[in-house]
């Protein structure tokens, strides 16, 4: 069989999900185990030729130990937020299936399991507003490239760098294609709306890169909807909103989200209005941070499911079906988790069939129906 690279980045992404739920001191030890896994592997990842069988067993058993390490994390992800939690079951399982496609040789299995750890990593780590970063090793001489770089200063949260080697390549003379200008705008946006909270300075610096050679008339309109989306966001004093309580954050929700008494279906936004939700996205990320009562995190999770159904800022992966699901299992007797049911069904339903949903997976039919029968059973 011939062998195939896997994408270094995406193995990054895989080895640094860890930093997000390294919250707690106890938890360091473990961290640096995580990074030393992948100082061993780093030549592998990014050597641009075919992989030798040994080459493959040191990934895999890299791979093998770092999810050993990051199942002995799980206590302490219990003292977290819904979200963090759901996120870390999540990856815990779909590490468990990337080791399995390796040790089977089924790369190409491998790789389409891969492409969605990006968002959820990112997801994760911006989740909170604590600028650290727990890579201390290799610097920009060890990256092929400024992009490649700054995605990797983004994942682990090092957003200083990320923000200046993401400028690097937007200013760069190499040709940028429709989605190496997009991505790294969305990811600068992300940084000024929800974690520093300074969308007007995010503003002022995505203005920069209207002069950019190679925009079509799609990334344009976009870029400009962006800067528009912000300066409002600048206006209506968002980087004023510290700790919103409950009834705030309600507010906000109706603000920028509209009605929420049925379910959205597939939402094409315009741009501004996909910033003010990033921003939102960011204030119920907090708020589940800050121990919500039990009754307030139904309503949070659909919430940020619906901010997420309509920002469309994961291109592999959404964590839509997540959110909505923890919202049934995991409380089905409140009043939101018929309308969880609700907007999941509609969601996996317009994503594999259409209104008929004939082409919707057996193991997802099979989720839709226990679901069904665990709010029957909860009334």
């Amino acid at each position: 069989m011939k062998r195939k690279l896997l994408p270094g980045w995406l193995l990054i992404s895989v080895l640094f999900c860890g930093s997000c739920f390294a919250v707690d001191r106890s938890l360091n030890t473990l961290m640096s185990q995580i990074g030393n896994e992948m100082t061993t592997i780093y030549p592998l990842v990014y050597a641009e030729r075919q992989l030798s069988s040994q080459e493959l067993t040191t990934i895999t058993q890299s791979l093998e130990h770092m999810s050993h390490l990051f199942s002995q994390s799980g206590t302490q992800i219990q003292k977290r937020s819904e979200t963090y939690q759901v996120s870390y079951d999540f990856i815990k399982s779909y590490l468990a299936e990337t080791v399995h496609a390796f040790k089977t040789e089924n790369l190409d299995y491998a790789r389409s399991r891969l492409y969605g750890i990006n968002d959820i990593c990112t997801s994760c780590h911006t989740q909170d507003t604590h600028l650290r970063t727990l890579f201390k090793g290799k610097g920009r001489e060890a990256f092929k490239s400024d992009y490649v770089y700054a995605e990797f200063s983004f994942l682990t949260r090092d957003y200083q760098q990320a923000e200046v080697y993401f400028d690097k390549q937007l200013r760069s003379k190499e040709h940028l294609t429709e989605y190496k200008i997009i991505n790294p705008i969305k990811r600068l946006i992300t940084i000024y709306t929800q974690i520093y909270n300074r969308p007007g300075d995010g503003a002022m610096q995505l203005v920069k890169y209207r002069a950019l050679w190679d925009h079509s008339m799609e990334t344009r309109d976009a870029l400009n909807g962006w800067i528009n989306g912000l300066n409002a966001l600048e206006k209506n004093g968002a980087s004023q909103v510290k700790n919103p309580d409950f009834k705030t954050l309600a507010n906000y929700v109706e603000k920028y989200l509209g009605k929420i008494d049925k379910s959205t279906g597939e939402l094409i936004l315009p741009a501004d209005e996909e910033v003010a939700r990033v921003w939102l996205r960011g204030q119920l990320y907090h708020y589940l941070n800050r121990n919500p009562t039990k009754n307030e995190i139904p309503q949070i999770l659909y919430w940020l499911a619906r901010c997420d159904r309509s920002v469309g800022y994961s291109y592999n992966f959404t964590l839509v079906d997540m959110y909505l699901k923890d919202c049934v299992n995991n409380y089905p007797t409140h009043r939101f988790a018929q309308r969880c049911y609700s907007e999941y069904k509609d969601f996996v339903t317009s994503r594999y069939g259409g209104s008929g949903g004939e082409f919707t997976p057996p193991e997802i039919e099979d989720e839709l129906f226990a679901m069904k029968r665990l709010l029957k059973h909860a009334k």
